[in-house]
């Protein structure tokens, strides 16, 4: 009995002491896994707080607000998925903010990376999709740019993120306009535009209107941009965001440089530097530097020493940029300022190293540049009397000119740009409308039938007047259509687009009729000395008078218009190259004797070339333009104030 008793009671010291081991190791477990979960809210509530030090540092000293971040780096594991994507996404756009584009692609991707692991969508996964694009977009890969942006606007439309579907218009209307794409890139940015102005945000006003800025400036009509820039610039200032709002004041300089006022820019590039030094920006403050020395070079009297001086400092600060398109700009303005200073070799040792970037980037068309590219290395050519290579060098000019002037339909998008600022009229109409309707059916009690026979008749008077004043604008549209489509601004006369499609159908008739036809070529001698001696006002009113001598001086059957710059087409339908020649010759002696009521002004001389069809030897209109360009430049080879056929 005793011994049942004893091991009985063994039995359950044993089991005792299993119990309290047990029960100590689950109170163990407990109090460590509540210091975790403790510890792990402790870092991802502190998480919170540095996200804020640093985008407050963000707007004033991007280098201090980068040091901060790398100091967090051995913190990172120990934040939830969704607070290390946040990280990412911070990291990438302080990056982008300091033109370090390959770091911000990593750190995007790496974020994109990290966020698989979520287990819903956020709108972290747009925004780090939009900043990887953007730096794709900044290295010149433009379809990769596209297909981010795409990618982060669907994930901000799932979320319905008003602000995030607006980053992603704009986003998407720069790669466009980049490529020359401008119907898509107005479309996109006006919608966003409309988002912008319902949030009422201050930060995105100021985005959307910069790229509007932008893309009407690739347009060709800088007072309408430098309205969306000097917005934009506001904006940035309200929302506290100095860079940016420094990139939309260098934007109104750059405006002003578009318009021959350099004395302006100057200024304004002078103090985008000196505010762009706080934020060790080194493309922001090279690209200043490159365009203050433009300015310089091109104003009224150059000072090219000066210029050389800050392309110089330029070429400093952009050491290891990686923006492309940045460093293809510098190096154009580069060999603008050696060719001036007539450093020849060493300009187009600068040219060389554009057309390289611009073969690493097929992406976008960078129009402009290969303009000013081809410009240059013909004027160095011809200046160093390599004629042929000069020779090729317009041809090639003339080629790609033509083939975007095919390309691209400024009438489509001129009508597009006036209908989309016509919408905020149509709406506020509609509104109108809306409030009397509802003004109408309140008073619908004791005389029914009179009130609504009433309201019937405003109604329908409202609706005659509406499509009256639609159909008034439509009128007014379709003649402001022709003009601009037909008419050069400045002097009157047909401009380029008219020229071109007038001169094929000439030319297509005379081929068809193997009918005489001929054309002349015009450019004014020492145009630029004119210029930079008289100014540019008295440069446009002898372009105006040139073509209101030349008017006069033409048959009706004939068309005088102005083909860019100082050089005007004569398109002369049923003339043979002698009676060219007459004609050129009475329009030569009429502007070489014509007395210019302008000061220290001798007079102004023009040198012509002519080219006829041939039948079976000229096969398009466009050669027709290449011989009369050789024979003008013929002419001023041999001493200008002459013509030659």
């Amino acid at each position: 009995m005793a011994k049942t008793i004893n091991k009985r009671l063994n039995l359950l010291k044993k089991r005792y002491k299993q119990v309290t081991l047990i029960f100590w190791s689950l109170l163990s477990a407990l109090l460590i896994t509540t210091q975790t979960f403790a510890d792990d809210g402790t870092t991802n509530r502190d998480f919170i707080f540095f996200v804020e030090r640093v985008e407050k540092l963000q707007n004033t000293n991007i280098t201090d607000a980068l040091a901060l971040l790398d100091s967090y780096q051995t913190n990172i594991n120990a934040l939830t998925v969704r607070n290390q994507v946040k990280y990412y996404q911070v990291l990438a756009e302080i990056y982008i903010e300091a033109s370090q584009y390959k770091s911000a692609h990593s750190a995007a991707s790496q974020g994109l990376k990290i966020a698989q692991h979520l287990t819903s969508p956020t709108i972290l996964i747009s925004q780090l999709s939009y900043l990887r694009g953007f730096s794709l977009e900044s290295l010149g890969d433009a379809s990769g740019a596209v297909e981010n942006y795409l990618n982060g606007l669907e994930v901000a439309e799932s979320l319905d993120a008003k602000k995030f579907i607006a980053d992603g218009f704009i986003n998407l209307g720069a790669i466009y306009y980049l490529t020359e794409q401008y119907e898509k890139s107005l479309t996109m940015l006006n919608n966003a535009l409309v988002i912008a102005n319902t949030l009422d945000n201050d930060e995105l006003k100021g985005s959307v209107n910069s790229e509007l800025g932008i893309l009407y400036s690739y347009m060709y009509k800088p007072k309408k941009s430098i309205k969306f820039y000097q917005a934009s610039y506001e904006h940035y200032k309200k929302a506290g965001m100095e860079l940016y709002a420094l990139n939309s004041l260098q934007n109104i300089a750059v405006n002003y440089m578009d318009q021959s006022r350099y004395e302006k820019a100057i200024q304004l590039f002078e103090e985008v530097i000196a505010s762009a030094n706080k934020f060790s920006n080194n493309e922001v403050i090279g690209g200043a530097y490159t365009r203050l020395s433009m300015s310089h070079a091109k104003k009224k009297e150059p000072d090219l020493d000066v210029a050389y001086q800050y392309i110089t400092l330029a070429e400093q600060y952009l050491k290891g940029v990686q923006q492309h398109n940045a460093l293809l700009f510098f190096n154009v303005n580069k060999a603008y300022v050696l060719e001036a200073m007539e450093r020849y070799d060493e300009a187009l040792d600068s040219l060389a190293i554009a057309e390289k970037i611009l073969g690493q980037n097929s992406q976008t068309k960078n129009t402009i540049s290969n303009y000013h590219l081809m410009y240059l290395q013909s004027e160095i050519y011809y200046k160093t009397q390599r004629y042929q290579q000069a020779y090729d060098k317009q041809s090639q000019f003339l080629t790609r000119l033509f083939k975007d002037q095919e390309n691209t339909n400024m009438e489509k998008i001129e009508e597009l740009r006036l209908s989309f600022e016509s919408k905020q009229a149509d709406l506020k109409n509609k509104i109108l409308e809306q409030e009397k309707s509802v003004q109408i059916m309140q008073l619908n009690d004791v005389t029914y039938y009179e009130e609504n026979l009433h309201s019937l008749i405003i109604f329908v008077g409202m609706v005659i007047l509406i499509l009256a004043w639609f159909l008034l604008k439509m009128l007014q549209s379709q003649k402001h259509f022709v003009r601009i489509s037909q008419v050069d601004d400045l002097t009157g006369v047909a401009n380029r687009r008219h020229l071109i499609e007038l001169g094929e159908q000439m030319f297509a008739r005379a081929d068809k009729q193997q009918e005489c036809f001929s054309i002349l070529m015009l450019d004014v001698d020492n145009f630029k000395s004119i210029n930079d001696s008289f100014g540019h006002n008295i440069g446009d009113k002898i372009l105006k008078d040139i073509a209101d001598l030349a008017n006069h001086i033409m048959r009706e059957s004939d068309c005088f218009g102005r083909f860019g710059g100082e050089e005007f087409i004569s398109l002369l339908p049923n003339t043979s190259p002698q009676n060219a020649y007459d004609l050129a010759e009475r329009l030569r002696l009429s502007i070489e004797n014509k007395v210019w009521p302008y000061k220290k002004l001798s007079g102004v001389t023009v040198s012509i070339g002519i080219s006829s069809y041939q039948k079976g030897s000229t096969t398009s209109f466009a050669q027709l333009i290449k011989d009369a360009d050789i024979n003008m430049y013929q002419a001023k080879n041999l001493g200008r104030n002459k013509v030659c056929f």
